[in-house]
């Protein structure tokens, strides 16, 4: 009886164990961070199918109402990205107002803004334009407290917004399978982030891309973690037996 007792107890003991994550697979970025600056890797580019908010600004508006509002003060707009900007063909190639089809394939924003600027002195002095990419946009999924769909409102994201934004990683994210799955012009990537060593982080990693998905693995305890209440009533019922049968046959033996 003892024995059997004895196999109980250390059980339970190897499963309490197992359910406690050790602090070093909790700490993020254990070790010396690297220098993580961007570079042209990491700058957001054009490619066809994006969606770009364009505006030209001239001395004269008045002569070329249909290029842009103009300076007014900005009203709610609740189109979506699609209706508000202009949509890239699939050859990378965006109409305008005066200078036709522009090739911005592969090209930086700001590559891009000067591009048209210099199109557009052809028939404007002095044009001013603005160009922003509408569709930048981060998908968070698995082990965080807020998986979803966030929009970027910058022309710069990293790793670490991204996960601010999904609310970090909840108690059963597997800190050390960050998965990011990157689609850019046809080509697709499969990186691989350790958020508990410094040394993983990389310029590729840290700057997010448009269209990125972050995937956050279950560590192996989210099995027994699942556990649904009634299997712990039921074990608590089972320990206290136990301590019962045990003190009667102590008794009697006595």
């Amino acid at each position: 009886m003892k024995i059997q007792l004895f196999r109980y107890f250390f059980l339970l003991s190897v499963l309490l164990m197992a359910a406690c994550t050790p602090q070093k697979n909790l700490v993020y970025f254990q070790g010396e961070l690297p220098s993580l600056k961007a570079d042209s890797n990491s700058l957001v580019r054009i490619y066809p199918g994006d969606i770009l908010s364009i505006s030209v600004f001239t001395i004269n508006n008045e002569a070329y109402p249909y290029l842009a509002g103009g300076m007014e003060k900005p009203v709610s707009d609740n189109r979506s990205p699609y209706e508000k900007g202009y949509v890239l063909d699939d050859k990378g190639n965006v109409k305008l107002p005066l200078i036709g089809a522009v090739n911005l394939t592969g090209m930086t924003i700001a590559s891009a803004t000067s591009v048209i600027e210099d199109k557009f002195k052809a028939y404007i002095s002095d044009p001013i334009v603005t160009l922003k990419k509408l569709n930048f946009k981060i998908t968070v999924l698995g082990e965080v407290n807020r998986p979803g769909t966030y929009q970027v409102m910058n022309e710069k994201a990293t790793l670490l917004e991204a996960l601010g934004l999904a609310g970090d990683l909840s108690t059963f994210g597997d800190r050390k399978s960050i998965r990011i799955i990157r689609t850019e012009n046809n080509t697709t990537k499969d990186l691989m982030v350790d958020l508990t060593s410094a040394k993983s982080l990389s310029t590729e990693v840290y700057f997010l891309h448009p269209d990125d998905v972050i995937y956050i693995s279950p560590v192996r305890r989210r099995a027994f973690q699942n556990i649904s209440p009634a299997v712990t009533v039921f074990t608590s019922i089972l320990t206290t037996a136990v301590v019962v049968v045990t003190f009667i046959i102590t008794t009697n033996k006595n």
